[in-house]
């Protein structure tokens, strides 16, 4: 078996068939897709069937009780027989050719990990995209600092499965907490251009939600795993500019932001000026931190000297 196509499944019974007829129809024989249907309570399980009965020498299917994406990808991760793994969501879909190439590619370049590019659906128009920006030297620092979710790319099965590389069992960041420090386990990491993947934007996600849930606390537990990875591997020092960078982006400013807009924000946000504080001090110099735009910068800053008020102005 060449590829996995790993799709967590939850109540997405109107995106599911459009996902699904794109990776049946792969140019490509050799791959399976796994489906693990994580408790839905709509109609995806029944649409799992009647793919399940055309399809059931390309589909493997998977039911479980409710745990979260993270959980159900690493439910497929264990079954999983390919060479290489490839995560789909289940509410997105993947041109025709993406299998054949993307394979293609890893076996003539000897790459442990291909990463290709997106197209962002919003109501079903495509958006402009400025998906992967080579802000780093190579392409493992680039890997780490681009690279924070488990799509748009093809994965050699055993960086995940002999390194014990799965997903923390969280409902939210669990991508960050683990998919950079795949880099950390290669040889070769290659880039294409074409755009593969199609995104579809959901206003619901809980990242878009206008009503405060206590997942987005699971950044907490994200980062430091994210973190004890990268100390247990010896390579703080190697990449701290880029680990430290992530720190920056994913829970000074993305969590930052988030938690500043709902009412009792101070614990969370002391909390991340403390994380800051001890393991990146002087995230100031950091040297990626310096070429983000003026806006960006003056937002961390602000964020670190507890300026709530004033970023709120900023944002009206």
């Amino acid at each position: 078996m060449k590829v996995s196509i790993i799709v967590p499944v939850y109540n997405v019974e109107a995106y599911l068939p459009k996902c699904l007829d794109s990776l049946i129809n792969q140019t490509f024989n050799d791959y399976e897709i796994v489906l693990i249907n994580d408790g839905s309570t709509d109609n995806s399980l029944k649409i799992i069937d009647e793919y399940y009965q055309k399809y059931s020498d390309k589909i493997v299917k998977i039911s479980k009780e409710n745990e979260g994406q993270a959980v159900a990808r690493n439910v497929g991760i264990k079954q999983a027989r390919g060479e290489y793994i490839m995560f789909v969501d289940s509410d997105d879909y993947i041109d025709k050719n993406t299998l054949k190439i993307c394979y293609t590619k890893a076996k003539e370049n000897n790459a442990d990990i291909v990463c290709f590019d997106y197209q962002l659906i919003d109501k079903d128009i495509p958006k402009h995209t400025e998906n992967f920006k080579k802000m780093a030297e190579n392409n493992i620092k680039n890997y780490i600092l681009n690279q924070t979710g488990p799509c748009f790319k093809l994965i050699k099965t055993q960086i995940i499965k002999d390194n014990n590389l799965y997903f923390p069992p969280i409902r939210a960041y669990e991508d960050i907490a683990v998919i950079p420090t795949y880099a950390l386990f290669t040889n070769n990491i290659i880039n294409l251009n074409d755009k593969f993947y199609y995104y579809i934007f959901r206003s619901g996600s809980t990242m878009n939600q206008l009503v405060y849930s206590e997942k987005l606390e699971h950044i907490f537990p994200a980062m430091d795993n994210l973190f004890q990875i990268f100390y247990k591997q010896n390579k703080i020092k190697v990449y701290h500019d880029e680990l430290e960078f992530l720190f920056i982006q994913h829970l000074l400013h993305g969590a930052g932001l988030r938690f500043i807009s709902f009412p009792n924000y101070q614990d969370n946000l002391n909390k991340i000026i403390k994380i800051m504080q001890d393991k990146f001090p002087k995230w100031k110099n950091n040297k990626y931190f310096k070429k983000q735009n003026i806006k960006y910068k003056i937002m961390c800053k602000l964020l670190y000297k507890r300026k709530v008020n004033l970023i709120k102005k900023l944002q009206k």
